[in-house]
């Protein structure tokens, strides 16, 4: 439950109105003038505002509710705003092709997708248009698809569907795929390191030859190991910093 939701659904239950909420919450911080007032509370309830650490503190205690549940709920708050966020921006920049994308994958149409290398935001705007059906085809494509290219564009898609409700299967393709784990895996090398494509694929074919880089490299995939929008990304990352992992801490100063 968004954490707006679940304080309006903690005042009602006391029950309290956005007022006496306001005022509960300046007695227990014990300064009225700096206390959040009823439009304060107004905002977090409709999600306009996220309360920061200190506030939540003090909702936990006047709401009886557990701190840990509401930090809970505002850190999935953020996660989504800078998602929503994320995704508003890419699609300025990436919409029309991704609406192509969309539209030939929702008509069972692999050729787009064959052609060329899909990047990384226009992957993230085509899941979010993607539909039940849509799903079906990349999955078909993803493991029975003609040529490489199709399989990893099927699978870039597949992993940054909205829910990540795909990453599994996508992990077990990048496992037993070499072509298309290559591919994946040299696109996410370039794209987090900042290293052309010739470059990212002599680092993950061989990664024992950047060992003086090895502690840039890591931070880089260790940072994308933990990103929540791409299943195929953490994967790679994970596999990278496996490979990295006896070098690092040997780079030159």
């Amino acid at each position: 439950m968004p954490i707006g939701q679940l304080i309006r659904h903690l005042r009602l239950l006391k029950p309290w109105t956005q007022v006496q909420l306001a005022e509960q919450l300046a007695m227990f911080a014990g300064d009225p003038t700096g206390a959040p007032g009823r439009d304060a509370v107004k905002r977090w309830e409709s999600g306009k505002v996220i309360p920061g650490r200190y506030w939540i503190g003090h909702l936990s205690r006047v709401l009886g509710a557990p701190v840990e549940q509401l930090e809970a709920e505002a850190r999935l708050d953020r996660v989504n705003r800078r998602a929503f966020l994320g995704l508003s921006a890419l699609a300025v920049t990436h919409g029309a092709l991704a609406t192509e994308m969309a539209a030939s994958i929702a008509g069972s149409d692999p050729v787009p997708l064959a052609r060329v290398q899909t990047t990384h935001g226009a992957d993230i705007v085509t899941a979010s248009m993607a539909d039940k059906a849509s799903t079906v085809h990349l999955r078909r494509w993803m493991l029975d698809g003609d040529v490489p290219i199709l399989r990893v564009n099927a699978a870039g898609i597949l992993a940054k569907l909205p829910g990540q409700g795909q990453a599994d299967q996508v992990a077990r393709v990048l496992a037993h795929d070499e072509e298309v784990r290559h591919l994946y895996m040299t696109a996410v090398t370039s794209r987090v390191c900042a290293v052309d494509w010739t470059t990212a694929g002599r680092i993950v074919s061989q990664p024992a030859s950047y060992g003086h880089r090895a502690d840039f490299l890591a931070t880089r995939f260790a940072r994308e190991a933990l990103t929540p929008r791409d299943s195929g990304a953490r994967w790679c990352s994970s596999v990278m910093l496996r490979e990295l992992s006896p070098m690092i801490g040997r780079s030159p100063a």
